[in-house]
């Protein structure tokens, strides 16, 4: 049935309710349901055979001819509700009754007495203030007023019929939550630890995991389970972790259950939370987090009268807490609501987190704060000075205190947590006495940790490799660092979701490029390449081994369920998510075993990574704040270091920043030509001028900051890059080798053109004047493609074309995250798991879709290289947003040449030219045009 069936469906019964309710109200004003001779002037008589008197019944009041229809709407509500918040529940129950038969007992007495009450409640109410008697309102109720009858007998038939089909639910329900009560309130009394209790729990637990009727009661036994068993000293964390696995549902609380003084799963939801929070710090997976605060939310929204004043407040400040941990500017201004709110009934508790939500801000008030808060919060403080002295650099005092309170927490409490460790390192490191004996305890205190946190051995290496380096071992500050990059790589694990790698990728204190430049200072220009290669498009490596590693059937259901970017949202329960990361954790150690055994997780050799050059030089730049080099990798020769004394890593940020800037884009781009020129062109075109083949193809690799500046661009007077050489870009060195080795000739293209000129509905995007003047050159010249322009340009639609095209085009708006179609975007999560089969070449025409995310710029995260990845051996994109009258110029330009026979990265250069041409002076026009391929 579709959504308008649907809805003139309930119309139509919420109509009949009404105009049913309306006539047994007006029969129920006029005392209509009696004989004409028993109703004088508004007052009724009927006849008392017992008593041998007539008794008097007075008309009601004229409300209650809306009162009818209102209860009518009321109960079928009520009726709809209660089927549906217990269809699972009336399914378990009726699977129970086939395993064992039902017993007598309480919950047969009771459900006995419930269907009496459905005659006696109606009649209680129906007869207020009446000298009616039982056996008289149920004869005028069943033999004299029809329509009463019926709405009677209606209301006790779906009662009747409710209570038969939950009959083997209740029954068997009700004695276990009598048991409930019992041992909870055991447990209040100080008796957790009895014998008695801890069997009694045991049981419940385990007949609540078999037929859990009521997720909220099963989750408050199996809660209570874990704080009364304390069995073999389990950490709590863990059990609650185990009890959530147990659960086969945790939806948010029905209307009709929230009340129920027998489902009391405050603290069992809070617990739950808190223990989701904590697994987020350990795991940095945002899924528990969220879970966490989809449950505080529901305990925040609940009636007052509901949740005592202490609790809410606890609740509050729990959801702060895990808001400032998500830390969005929505999740920050609502965490200062809920604290503001505590802070009325709990002042010193809200304290602590007034000082975390300030810390941002005002980080010399957030440490007064927490001054005040005692020796408790000692290692938040500690965290807050160690801010401020990365912030200021000038007083060491702070330091110095750092090292003091984690020095008597470590002494006092003979205890070497994490965060503890963290502080000391950090405030350490900051001082720059590397031989201090304080510091090289710290380090021996860490690696005797069983399995510290990735934060914490990822400082400690790198504190170990500047230690080394400062002593003047390079060879072992190199090892240090090398480390520190596995460290991350591992940490960003394909147990993560896609947007979490990003997060662990972004807390990195080490960029890739300085690790190549102590490398290149030591002679070791293999190993540079090595290093950055290793730790760079990390995200792109960890799909391309799902992709492209081979195997039993296991192997495949492993790698398609770790190709997911994310998890799936859309369900009412709220542990969904939960259960999906904490699969996808255990299916990434199951993949970690298989790579051993199978050596698919091979190391990364220079010997193999130099055959990405067999067809021409390739040039990785490397900018870092310590030095710029440049690292020609020849297939048959040693690569050659160029250092690059004129550039710096501030000159590359700038030089990126001033190229998306549109309102000085044009004047930026003449200004940084030279200059680019100078720096990097001159030196790198002179040294791999020997190796040029006749083509003049030359691959350009850049890093860091560099990573979103076309290195073409470079030119001073007459003379440039795009003269000199055919350029194309490459993410990394494996990605060019898979390219390459992906290649299939293509005899008769197929062709699909994407095309949207008009603005998506519900987005701001300008339209696009020139998109179908571009679809239509294309056309024009590949006749037979297949065209999807305006409405019919879905994300759908394109993904279904896309594995039969070996040529796409498309003219339309797009940003970092993907191509901007007429209902959505495409972009690295659509494109997820997808085989795009034997394709040859994707064109974008369309703005900064070879644009990095700032956040990230060596993990090339963008459409382009999305498209490359997913099986497009050549990929055409832009570098900041073009010109709208541009795209048909270089496409008709770009088809011309490549039909005619020449290379995409050949035609590409050629309609670059073209565009040159048409503006000499403008090369912010034609050079954010980029080939990606070999």
């Amino acid at each position: 049935m579709g959504n308008r069936a649907r809805f003139a469906a309930i119309t139509a019964v919420v109509l009949a309710l009404v105009a049913w309710g309306a006539w047994v109200g007006w029969r129920r004003y006029t005392l209509a349901y009696l004989p004409p001779d028993n109703v004088m002037g508004g007052v009724g008589y009927v006849y008392d055979s017992t008593s041998g008197r007539m008794q008097r019944i007075l008309a009601p009041s004229p409300v209650v001819v809306f009162t009818f229809p209102a209860l009518m709407l009321v109960l079928a509500a009520f009726t709809i509700s209660v089927v549906r918040g217990h269809l699972r529940d009336i399914r378990i129950g009726w699977r129970a009754l086939r395993d064992r038969p039902l017993a007598l007992g309480p919950g047969t007495l009771l459900f006995a007495v419930m269907v009496p009450c459905c005659v006696v409640v109606p009649y209680l109410i129906h007869t207020a203030g009446t000298d009616i008697s039982l056996s008289q309102y149920l004869e005028i109720a069943f033999f004299t007023d029809v329509p009463v009858t019926v709405t009677i007998g209606g209301a006790m038939l779906l009662a009747a019929v409710f209570l038969l089909v939950s009959a083997p639910w209740l029954l068997d329900l009700i004695p276990r939550v009598l048991r409930l009560v019992v041992v909870q309130r055991m447990i209040r009394s100080g008796r957790a630890g009895d014998a008695g209790v801890v069997a009694e729990v045991a049981r419940l637990e385990r007949e609540f995991v078999r037929y859990p009727y009521r997720s909220q009661l099963a989750m408050t036994v199996l809660a209570r389970a874990q704080l009364a068993k304390l069995d073999e000293g389990e950490p709590l964390d863990d059990a609650m972790l185990r009890t959530m696995a147990s659960l086969p549902g945790m939806e948010e609380r029905s209307w009709s259950h929230a009340l129920s003084p027998l489902l009391d799963d405050v603290d069992a939801r809070y617990q739950f939370a808190d223990t989701l929070i904590t697994t987020y710090a350990r795991t940095d997976s945002g899924a528990h987090l969220d879970v966490a605060i989809r449950l505080l939310e529901g305990l925040h929204r609940r009636p007052h009268f509901t949740v005592r004043k202490t609790n809410r407040a606890k609740i509050a400040l729990s959801l702060a807490h895990a808001l400032v941990l998500r830390d969005t500017p929505e999740d920050t201004a609502r965490a200062h609501e809920l604290v503001g709110e505590a802070e009325r009934t709990t002042p010193d508790e809200a304290r602590l987190m007034r000082a975390v939500l300030v810390m941002s801000t005002d980080l010399d008030e957030a440490i007064t704060l927490l001054r005040g808060l005692g020796e408790a919060e000692d290692m938040r403080l500690a965290g807050a000075l160690v801010m401020r002295y990365e912030r200021d650099q000038d007083d060491p005092a702070d330091l110095h205190e750092v090292v003091a309170l984690t020095g008597r927490r470590l002494a006092g409490r003979g205890e070497d947590r994490s965060d503890v460790l963290d502080h000391r390192l950090t405030a350490l490191g900051h001082l720059d006495d590397f031989e201090a004996p304080e510091l090289l305890d710290a380090f021996d205190r860490v690696d005797a940790l069983p399995d510290p946190p990735w934060q914490l051995a990822h400082l400690s290496a790198a504190l170990q490799g500047v230690r080394a380096l400062e002593s003047g071992d390079s060879d072992a500050a190199l090892a240090h660092f090398e480390q520190v990059l596995r460290i991350v790589v591992r940490a960003a694990s394909l147990g993560l979701s896609r947007a979490d790698r990003q997060a662990v990728l972004n807390q990195s204190r080490l960029a890739p490029a300085t690790v190549a430049t102590l490398a290149l200072a030591a002679g070791r220009v293999e190993r540079a390449v090595e290093l950055l290669e290793l730790s760079r498009t990390v995200i792109w490596a960890q799909v391309r081994e799902l992709r492209t590693t081979t195997g039993d059937e296991r192997i495949a259901e492993i790698s398609a369920a770790l190709q997911r970017p994310g998890y799936d949202e859309e369900t009412d329960d709220l542990l969904a998510v939960h259960r999906q990361a904490v699969t996808r954790a255990e299916l990434a150690r199951e993949w970690d075993e298989l790579a051993q055994r199978r050596a698919f997780g091979h190391e990364i050799r220079f010997a193999d990574l130099r055959e990405a050059a067999a067809e021409g030089p390739v040039v990785l730049v490397n900018a870092s704040a310590e030095r710029c080099d440049a690292i020609i990798v020849l297939a048959g020769d040693a690569p050659v270091h160029v250092p690059l004394p004129e550039l710096t890593e501030e000159d590359a940020r700038a030089w990126a920043e001033g190229l998306l800037d549109a309102s000085t884009r044009r004047m930026n781009a003449r200004f940084i030509a030279p200059r680019l020129w100078d720096a990097v062109a001159v030196p790198v075109l002179d040294a791999v001028e020997p190796h040029l083949g006749q083509d003049r193809r030359i691959w350009w690799c850049p890093t860091g900051a560099l990573t979103p500046v076309p290195l073409h661009v470079a030119g001073r007077d007459g003379d440039s890059v795009l003269d000199r050489v055919v350029s194309s870009y490459t993410p990394s060195l494996w990605s060019l080798l898979d390219a390459r080795r992906g290649r299939r000739p293509v005899d008769e293209p197929t062709v699909l053109i994407a095309s949207v000129r008009e603005t998506p509905p519900g987005t701001t995007w300008a339209p696009l004047p020139h998109a179908d003047e571009e679809a239509g050159l294309v056309a024009a010249r590949v006749p037979g493609a297949t065209r999807l322009a305006e409405n019919a340009a879905t994300v759908a639609a394109t993904k279904a074309a896309l594995p039969g095209s070996t040529w796409a085009h498309f003219a339309c708006h797009g940003d970092m995250n993907g191509l901007v179609l007429h209902d959505g975007s495409l972009g690295l999560d659509e494109l997820a798991g997808m085989e795009t089969g034997a394709n040859e070449l994707a064109f974008l025409s369309a703005c900064v879709t070879a644009v990095p995310d700032s956040a990230n710029l060596d993990e090339a995260l963008h459409p382009a290289a999305a498209l490359h990845l997913h099986g497009f051996s050549h990929v055409v994109g832009t570098l900041w947003h073009m010109r709208s009258e541009d795209g048909p110029v270089v496409a008709d330009e770009f088809y011309a040449h490549l039909l005619d026979g020449r290379s995409p990265a050949l035609a590409l250069h050629a309609a670059q030219r073209a565009l040159r041409s048409r503006a000499p002076d403008d090369p912010a026009r034609w050079a954010p045009f980029v080939h990606i391929g070999p």
